[in-house]
Formats: structure tokens, sequence, C-alpha cells
């Protein structure tokens, strides 16, 4: 039986993605992550009243592109990151902007174990929430919440290729560092990357019947002796310019 980090095993699964988008909605948890993107992709900021939240709009190829990002928090004056920002904002953007795909771009932990390296670029097969212990019969499913994004493993295989990436897991979580049984559990599943936003943006685009594609960058090695904060903070900028870099090639390949 498949192990609750094989795609095979998902227990929820997104809509295919359709055969000629022209209207992407991309989300970018952090704005160091965003900007480069709306650079690369020449997008404007949108007046759409959204809260907090901050949205740039434009055309790149064939696709109407609006990026989304969380915005920054009033009290903290930093950004506002994490699954249950990640979800709120999405499920309003989505009630408010047309989009026949969701695209999910950012950056995220990865692994040596891996032989991964920091600015490397990973495509979501699956994705889950690796700080879900329930241990009750159909909660501890609903709470993982293991789902298969959108795209097709010969989408996947072919995007990859384009871009130099590798494809598989990435786990969601609540924090930046992980602790001793969660390295377990990515080592026991082969997860590819550690985040704070994909699982809940799939359940999300779920609830909405939204297809999901799903691009990270690593800034920082989980299973590295490095502190996590100090390795995201020195290879961030480095990371969300190689995410930048991979968006055009990424919405090409989702447009033919």
């Amino acid at each position: 039986m498949p192990s609750d980090g094989d795609a095979r095993g998902a227990d929820f699964a997104l809509p295919p993605l359709p055969k000629a988008p022209r209207r992407v909605l991309l989300f970018v948890a952090m704005e160091a992550e965003a900007e480069p993107i709306a650079r690369a992709l020449g997008l404007a900021p949108d007046r759409l009243p959204l809260g907090s939240a901050g949205v740039r709009s434009g055309r790149t190829g064939a696709l109407e592109v609006s990026l989304l990002s969380p915005g920054i928090c009033a009290n903290t004056r930093v950004d506002q990151i994490g699954p249950v920002h990640a979800a709120a904002v999405l499920a309003r953007a989505l009630e408010r902007i047309p989009c026949d795909l969701v695209v999910n771009a950012g950056t995220a932990g990865g692994f040596e174990s891996q032989g991964q390296r920091i600015a490397d670029i990973v495509l979501a097969r699956d994705t889950l929430f690796h700080d879900a212990r329930v241990a009750l019969g159909g909660y501890d499913a609903v709470a993982r919440a293991h789902t298969r994004l959108s795209a097709d493993e010969a989408t996947l295989a072919r995007m990859a290729a384009a871009l130099d990436a590798r494809v598989g897991l990435v786990s969601t979580g609540a924090s930046l560092d992980a602790t001793a049984d969660e390295l377990a559990f990515f080592a026991r599943h082969g997860a590819l990357s550690k985040e704070m936003e994909l699982a809940a943006l799939a359940l999300v685009c779920r609830e909405h019947g939204r297809p999901l594609v799903a691009l990270k960058g690593i800034t920082d090695l989980v299973d590295h002796h490095e502190p996590a904060h100090e390795a995201f903070m020195r290879n961030l900028a480095r990371t969300s310019a190689r995410v930048a870099e991979a968006i055009g090639p990424l919405l090409d390949e989702l447009a033919t």
C-alpha cells in the first residue's frame, strides 16, 4: 500500500490542467519573492481591493497573469506568511479574480540527503501538512490533506526538463524549522522541499474546483546543521531571482 508521502496514495486530487489556460492567478507568499517575479513578467500594481493583500497584473504571451501576495502585517510590518494567511488570501482572491489556473511560486527548504543545492528548482507532484498529527481514523487524512496537484506525469516531466527541475513531494508546515519527528517523516517519504503554504493553497483550490501547479526554489537545507533562518535570509534574494527566471518558461509550458 502506498505511503502517505507517495502521490499514488494521496487522499485528495485537484482538477487536471486546462488544455488552453488564459488567466493565471500566481500566488507568492513574500514581497521579496514577488517583486523579482513582477519585474520578470512586466506586471504592474492593480487597484483591486483585497484588504492588505497585494495584486499586480499584466499579460505574458497568451496569458493574463494576476500576481497575488498576502501583503504586510500592519502591526509587525513583516510579510503575512504561513498556511492560514495563504488560505485566507487565496480564498478571498478566487471570489474576485477570474482564473483558469492557480500557480504557486516561491522559496522553500530542501534536503542535503536528496543531493539538493541552494537555488535548485522543485516542481510539486503532491503536497501535505507534515505537522498534522491526529491519531484518529479519517481525521488524520483530513488533517494531513495529502493532495495530488493538477499536472500529469508527462507534463511534469516536460516542465522539469525545460526548467532543470526535480519533481516530488512538497511538504507544508507552520514553522520555519523542523522537529526530529518531522525530519524522520521527510526522510521516510522522500520529501524534496518543505515550505509554509502549498498544502493550504491546495485545500482552497480543491474547495473552489481550481487546478494548481507549484514551483519552489531552495533557500536552505532542512537536514543541514546550519539554522534554517540564517540560511534562508542569506539565500532569499539569490533563490527568489532564480524562481523569477523560471516563471516565464513555466508559464510558457503551461500555455502550450
